[in-house]
Formats: C-alpha cells, structure tokens, sequence
C-alpha cells in the first residue's frame, strides 16, 4: 500500500489532490479534486476536526475554512490557492473559529480597481484562528495610477478577544502590492474592537504608482490591541500606523523606521536620549545640552548615526511651574520644531507625551528646546525621549 492510499485510508482526513474526483470522494476515502469539495461534505456532514490535506497543485478558489477544522498544504511552495486577474471584490480565504491555515502560497491578483483581501478574519475568529506557514500575496500593482482600491494582505475586523496563547499570523509572511489611491496594507485590524496576535512574520506593502496610503501594519479601531513580536514590517506610507486602539511591538524591525507620527507602545526597553538642568528655568526659550548641563540660548545638537523613530517624551521637575505659567518642551529635528511636545503649567510636576512620534533619517540632529511664559519656578528637570 502506498503513501496515498494510507492518506486517503486515514479518518477525519479529507485529502485533496489534482487527480481527485469530488463525485466519489469522501472524508476518509477517495481524495478530492477541489478544497471546496471536501468543504462542501464536511459541511454537509457538519462535521468537526477535520484536517483538509492538501497535495501539491494550484487550486484555482476562494475558501472559507468551515469551524472546527483546518486547512494543511503539503509543502507551502507546492501548494498554491490562487484566483487571477480578478474583476470584482474578492476575499480569497475566511476563517472560521477554532480553524488553522498552514502551509500553503495564497496569491490574489488583479490588473483593475476592486477591494482584494487575501486572508479575512471575521466574527469572533481571532480567539481561535490560527494563519502559520503561509505566504500570502495580494497583487493588482499593474491597476491604474489613477484609480482607487483597497487591498489588504490580511484583514481582521470582528470581535475575538485572543489571550498571548493565540498566535493569529505565525512564521508567515504577507505582501500586499499596489497602485494608485486608496487604502494598502499588509495587516489592518480595524472596525470593531478586538485583539489580533502576530509574531515571527514579515509585513511588506509596495507601491508600483500613485499616492494611496501604504502601510505595512495598522491598527484602527478604538478598543482595539495588534500586539506584532519578532515582526518585520515595511510600508511607504509607514512601517505601521496606532491610528486607533493600542499597538504593541516587540523585537520587531521597522524596516523604514516610520510609524505614521503616531504613538506606540514597545515590549522592551528602547534606547532612551536624556536631557536634565539644575535650578530654575528663566523665562523665553532656552535649549538643553546633552547630560546635565546649565541651559544655553543657542540650539545644541546629538547628531544620530542611524534611522529611527523618536517617541515618548516625557519631563519630570522638582518644582512645578507655577501658578499661571505653562512651559512647553519641544523636540527639534535638524533645528526646526516638531510636532512632539509636552507641557506643564500650575503645580504639575510631570508630563507625558506618547501620541506622537517623529522619524529622523542617518545623520539628522535632534535637540530639545524649553520655553518658558513668564517668571515661573520650575525647577531641577530632567526630560527623556524614546529611540526605537
């Protein structure tokens, strides 16, 4: 008896293969021709923890994983789900609760302007939905400059609540390529509020053409948590983008070292810039010296040796400012303001900014700046920036 016939022999297994025949086969038996006819029997048998194995082949269909059950290609470079050239909105996987995608090549592509998704996580699938061993691409690079489309590698939009124990995208990687305008991401987690896991997987979003917004990882829903550990993300737009809801990185490479000038939250200790003065501060603008230092009237500049992304400002003083005065701290970027500042007025004695981020490029000068209203008696400061 050979290898097939003990695949095909094996319960609660329904092989696919391309001599298959979906008129006689059975979960169990005879192997199937197409994915979507083991689907359709286990669905018509609503049967659970059934593993869909895949023999090497280019399997031309859109699949919606039914729940309980998982999809297994042999080797992820021999099996390929795939639909081309599509001509209207296509989602090319669904996942269902407690299900597993794994080694398989996705590949969706289009040469126009329709919504493409490579990988859909909706409901409440991301408690139990598991992507690993897979390479998914989402392809229409080729459509007009001029036209708009919104083309997502993997989109996760329902309402699961995942602990760390989920890993929903693991050792996989995600290319979403595109033209023109509209939305472009590699990972979005967006329009409910939920939790989506990845780690160990690379993010890329390229653009042919155009002026859409390419981002390589997104978060935007408010509730929301993209937790990405020992990632690798690339977008043009941005690298990723916290634009609502909470993101979490960990060992992971900005490749671009742009976070779309939003705040984010890191998994460990990142390099940190300190500035900090002794006595008060007088009244107009000063700048700070690097270390501890009395303040000077002229900009002084740390040059940085390597692209990064500046974040979290945060000040703490012995004495407040004092009743009526504000200072206002602000970070400088080859000697002209940004948008990254924190201030304190009254009897505050700390302040934190973490909504904004600022890229600096190999070379650039970073420095900080303090202006302060009036007479005031803020005191002995001590101001630290994130470097990730």
């Amino acid at each position: 008896m050979g290898i097939i016939e003990l695949l095909i022999a094996r319960a609660n297994t329904a092989v696919v293969t391309k001599k298959g025949d979906d008129r006689l086969a059975s979960i169990g038996g005879k192997p199937f021709k197409t994915i979507n006819g083991a689907i359709t029997a286990i669905n018509t048998l609503r049967a659970k923890g059934i593993t869909i194995l895949v023999f090497p082949g280019i399997y031309e269909e859109t699949v919606s994983i039914p729940a309980g059950n998982s999809l297994q290609g042999l080797c992820c470079s021999t099996v390929v789900i795939t639909k081309q050239e599509v001509t209207s909105n296509t989602t090319l996987v669904t996942m269902g609760e407690q299900t597993t995608l794994e080694s398989v090549t996705l590949l969706l592509t289009s040469s126009v302007h329709v919504s493409l998704i490579g990988v859909a996580f909706p409901g409440i699938t991301t408690r139990s939905a598991i992507v690993k061993q897979v390479a998914i691409e989402v392809d229409n690079a080729t459509a007009p400059s001029s036209g708009t489309s919104n083309v997502y590698g993997v989109h996760s939009y329902g309402t699961g609540l995942p602990d760390i124990s989920i890993d929903n995208i693991n050792n996989s990687t995600i290319i979403a390529r595109s033209a023109g305008l509209g939305n472009k991401r590699a990972l979005l987690v967006d329009t409910n509020s939920h939790n989506f896991n990845c780690r160990n997987s690379v993010f890329l979003t390229t653009r042919s053409a155009g002026g859409g917004s390419y981002i390589g990882a997104e978060v935007n829903a408010s509730g929301s948590l993209l937790n990405l550990q020992g990632c690798s993300i690339e977008g043009q737009t941005a690298d990723i983008s916290q634009t609502a809801g909470s993101l979490n990185i960990g060992s992971t490479d900005l490749i671009l070292s742009n976070a779309n000038s939003l705040g984010f939250s890191t998994t460990w200790q990142p390099s940190i810039l300190v500035w900090a003065q002794s006595g008060v501060i007088a009244a107009g603008t000063s700048y700070y010296r690097p270390g501890t230092a009395a303040l000077t009237s002229t900009d002084v500049f740390i040059r940085l040796s390597q692209k990064c992304v500046i974040k979290t400002l945060s000040v703490r003083s012995l004495v407040g400012p004092g009743i009526g005065t504000t200072v206002v701290w602000t970070i400088r970027k080859n000697g002209e303001d940004t948008p990254l500042t924190v201030s304190m007025n009254n009897s505050q004695t700390s302040a934190i900014n973490e909504a904004i981020s600022v890229n600096f490029d190999a070379g650039d000068n970073i420095s900080l700046e303090v202006t302060v209203g009036n007479l005031s008696t803020i005191a002995d400061t001590v101001v630290q920036v994130d470097v990730v």
